[in-house]
């Protein structure tokens, strides 16, 4: 028997790994067929995109999505992971309010950004943080990111400058603060980033610390969005069950980034035995980009991409994971 397909949106909390929370959902869902859409580290809690059963094909498209978080940011020293985690191996002055501010707007736009030491990413088939908690040293690149939005949300501001200023927008940052504030010193922060695939906020927060003459770190970290997923429909550990799942449909295709259509009735077979695709195979033209197929009645077959004016398959999913 087939197992199940689709995709679950899974709010993890912090204190638990990724991989513990796929875990949970592969026991909830009964099946082992999972892949993760890039992971939130031990301390970072928010939106899991997990693809599971046949639509683990899918997870290489949803890892490309942007990404939405909310991070309140440690002024005045840095650790070593860059988070709460770590030990601290740096100490700075605060910075200032209207430096920070300054600060983001440098840190928005197209960049180059040096990953953590503290990472995933494998340095000669290791990774980085395995060789930096044996001593070796872990130089990474900088490699190129895009920030599309870094909103100041609010401050905690030293002693008894001010109150706490509410930044929702920028109206709000002038009106609330005051110009007097803007030379107070900056505790902490929360901000809220838009930021491409393979973006760190760990290495935002560092970086930012720096340009304003301190040190930064994270607090905490939420994903609040994952492309056109939203954590506020994700499910969690106490709410996941199996009607978590969300089947491939068409609005499920939206979500994805996939254009939906329709293969006319009898060309099943054509398109399970992979014969040359064919425009006339479906029932309405094909658009450029990647389209998530489907069959006369709705079954989910599968992923073709129209390129410079010609069609090919993507993958085919078999018979028996379309039978619906």
């Amino acid at each position: 028997m087939t197992g199940p397909s689709g995709i679950i949106l899974y709010d993890k909390k912090p204190g638990v790994t990724s991989f513990s929370a796929l875990g949970k959902i592969k026991k909830t869902l009964g099946t082992k067929k999972v892949g993760h859409t890039g992971t939130l580290d031990l301390f970072a809690q928010g939106l899991l995109v997990v693809c599971v059963g046949s639509l683990t094909r899918l997870a290489g498209i949803v890892t490309a999505f942007d990404k939405e978080y909310e991070a309140q940011i440690i002024f005045g020293e840095q650790t070593d992971t860059l988070d709460p985690t770590g030990q601290v191996v740096k100490t700075a002055p605060l910075p200032s309010l209207v430096a920070l501010k300054e600060s983001l707007k440098k840190f928005t736009g197209k960049l180059m950004q040096r990953p953590p030491e503290f990472s995933a990413i494998k340095i000669g088939g290791k990774r980085a943080s395995d060789l930096t908690r044996a001593g070796k040293e872990a130089a990474l690149p900088e490699r190129p990111i895009e920030v599309y939005e870094a909103q100041l949300l609010d401050v905690e501001l030293e002693a008894a400058a001010s109150n706490d200023c509410g930044l929702a927008n920028d109206r709000a940052a002038s009106n609330d603060c005051g110009l007097a504030n803007e030379r107070a010193l900056v505790k902490s922060a929360r901000v809220r980033f838009l930021v491409s695939k393979g973006t760190y906020i760990r290495s935002l927060a560092r970086d930012i610390g720096q340009d304003c003459a301190s040190a930064g770190r994270l607090e905490t970290l939420k994903r609040t969005r994952v492309g056109n997923f939203n954590l506020s429909d994700a499910c969690d550990e106490d709410t996941i069950c199996a009607s978590s799942l969300r089947e491939m449909d068409a609005e499920t295709a939206r979500l994805c980034g996939l254009n939906a259509v329709y293969l006319r009735a009898g060309q099943e077979e054509n398109f399970w035995n992979g014969r040359p695709l064919r425009f006339s195979f479906f029932e309405e033209p094909l658009k450029e980009g990647a389209s998530a197929v489907f069959s006369s009645s709705k079954a989910f077959m599968g992923a073709v991409k129209k390129e410079g004016g010609r069609a090919s398959y993507e993958y085919v999913v078999s018979k028996s994971e379309a039978a619906k």
